[in-house]
């Protein structure tokens, strides 16, 4: 293959582990410059091909790798030496959370602070290290396996291996979206010309002969466990690390029942975790665990959020376009499998038609149903109730049973997110990223690094370590928020990422958030200026759009 030919030519002229950090962190801040300018034709042929909203690539494929490269990129400009030289750090407890030692990386710069008020980010550690810390390389080349679902996380996958090698990366895209290809090399060119990065196309022969090659020290995947087994019996356990799905849980404690306010604040949430990309996240939500005493009253919020952004002329409309027939097939007969087990449905669109399936909430989901069980990978959640006494020791025993499928990402809704009891349950959770009041999608969107729980039924081996962190050290990461609005008082707003408000708007305030990240990491007060002149009427105009919205009345949802 001619790509790898040039990437091992590449590397014997010169070993990438030879590359100053700081050449390597300019060509970075390039690519990041690059995710921006050309994000409008990537939203565009994203939306045409994979059925999402333009506004949806920028809030969650093009801000989470613009924030990772520059996060990375400024990071490298600090460092003396070259890439092979940089050795991992140790860890060090800033605080404690719910009795484990603990490092608070968020919010990590005062921009961070502003775009995420209230949030808090914390690094669970380990007490001592389960393997011997990464050590300076002298050479080597990876396998990238790209997931269909966000350019994005190809992206920050290709960044991982450049610098936590490092490795000369060759990128294999999907065969389910073949377009990305090209604006990949394009964004990456600073390091497609310097022969530390090409790219490929192929099917599952291309991906399972490029695993078989010898001259990978590392393959590494973002995709599912079946693709994983079959890398990893190809290449061999060790050689390859992978981030995959599963089953996600969000767990509504009963104290949400406090303020009426707080259940639609929840509904929204959920509805976001559900059906952002089209329910086509690693974490998007499918199990719903509700005390007795909400079911009712979350399943009829919850179908008033349906019914909002599902409206004509809404987000994404009432049926959702999927990556190819087969998997709205599969969605179907989980769906089919739930209701002949008992779950009663409802469903807002028409019924599946080839790629395209109905946004779906069922009610009374059971562990003997495979929606518990597998990863759905679509626009469709079920609510499970469990008795109101005890519930937070009966749903961690839930969430962690290994019926429930995966373990990489979960949240719990409560109105006191930074309670001892909260925090307790955060950490027996299983899972690896743990949202508190927010979908975990947003954790990978932030400089908190990302991976599955210690189990590792979501795979192996953690990416988004822009600080180079001991991995070995991490046991699991917390994002907390406040429940509902963020801000103080009057200056209050509505999560800017959630669905509820179509229009303009939303795409104007996600491109001044990219455009203002790239000022402030780059430190051009002049830029960031002019950036925020979009960016607080943008965010003024959303939230001002999203308290109208909420004052309408359910029979007009259908009619706006």
């Amino acid at each position: 293959m001619q790509e790898l030919k040039v990437l091992m030519e590449a590397e014997r002229s010169r070993p990438w582990a030879r590359t100053a950090a700081s050449e390597l962190a300019g060509r970075l801040f390039e690519v990041a410059e690059a995710f921006y300018t050309r994000g409008d034709s990537l939203a565009s042929e994203t939306a045409e091909r994979l059925g999402v909203p333009p506004v949806s690539v920028w809030f969650e494929s093009i801000f989470p790798a613009v924030w990772g490269l520059l996060s990375t990129a400024s990071f490298l400009k600090s460092l003396q030496g070259s890439l092979g030289e940089i050795v991992a750090a140790e860890p060090t407890a800033t605080e404690e959370f719910a009795g484990s030692p603990a490092l608070r990386l968020l919010p990590a710069n005062p921009f961070q602070r502003l775009l995420l008020p209230g949030f808090s980010g914390h690094v669970l550690l380990r007490p001592s290290p389960s393997l011997p810390p990464k050590q300076p390389t002298e050479e080597g080349l990876a396998l990238c396996l790209l997931p269909f679902n966000l350019a994005g996380i190809g992206a920050l996958d290709i960044l991982h291996l450049l610098c936590n090698g490092p490795w000369r990366v060759l990128a294999k895209v999907s065969e389910k979206a073949p377009f990305l290809k090209g604006h990949l090399e394009t964004m990456f060119q600073p390091l497609v010309s310097c022969g530390a990065l090409s790219f490929a196309q192929g099917g599952p022969d291309t991906g399972a002969q490029l695993a078989a090659r010898p001259e990978f020290d590392r393959i590494h995947l973002t995709g599912s466990a079946r693709t994983a087994a079959a890398v990893q019996a190809i290449a061999g356990r060790d050689k390859v690390t992978c981030e995959l799905g599963g089953v996600t849980p969000a767990i509504v404690l009963p104290e949400v029942n406090r303020d009426r306010r707080y259940l639609g604040q929840v509904a929204r949430q959920v509805l976001f975790g559900a059906l952002a990309n089209n329910g086509q996240h690693c974490v998007s939500y499918q199990v719903v665990l509700v005390p007795d005493s909400l079911r009712g009253a979350l399943g009829q919020a919850l179908a008033r959020e349906m019914a909002l952004v599902s409206r004509p002329g809404g987000l994404a409309g009432p049926d959702r376009l999927l990556i190819d027939e087969a998997a709205s097939f599969r969605v179907a007969a989980m769906v089919e499998d739930a209701r002949r087990l008992g779950a009663s449905v409802t469903s807002i669109g028409e019924r599946a038609r080839g790629r395209r399936f109905p946004v779906t909430l069922l009610s009374g989901i059971t562990e003997e149903m495979r929606l518990f069980r597998e990863e759905a990978f679509g626009p469709v959640v079920g609510l499970a109730s469990l008795p109101d006494r005890d519930f937070s020791r009966v749903a961690l025993s839930r969430a962690n049973r290994p019926a429930l499928a995966g373990d990489l990402g979960a949240s719990v809704f409560t109105p006191f997110p930074n309670s001892e009891p909260v925090r307790r349950l955060a950490r027996g959770l299983k899972h690896g990223v743990v949202a508190i009041n927010s979908y975990p999608g947003v954790a990978y969107a932030t400089s908190l690094p990302w991976g599955p729980g210690p189990g590792q039924a979501s795979g192996r081996g953690w990416v988004h370590n822009f600080g180079f962190l001991d991995e070995s050290r991490m046991e699991k990461v917390v994002l907390a928020a406040p429940l509902g609005r963020k801000g103080l008082g009057p200056l209050a707003w509505e999560d800017p990422w959630l669905p509820n408000v179509t229009g303009g708007g939303p795409l104007r305030l996600a491109k001044a958030l990219v455009r203002s990240a790239l000022a402030w990491f780059r430190k051009q007060p002049c830029h960031l200026l002019a950036s925020q002149r979009d960016l607080v009427p943008a965010l003024i105009g959303r939230e001002l759009d999203a308290r109208r919205q909420d004052r309408l009345p359910e029979n007009h949802l259908f009619c706006r």
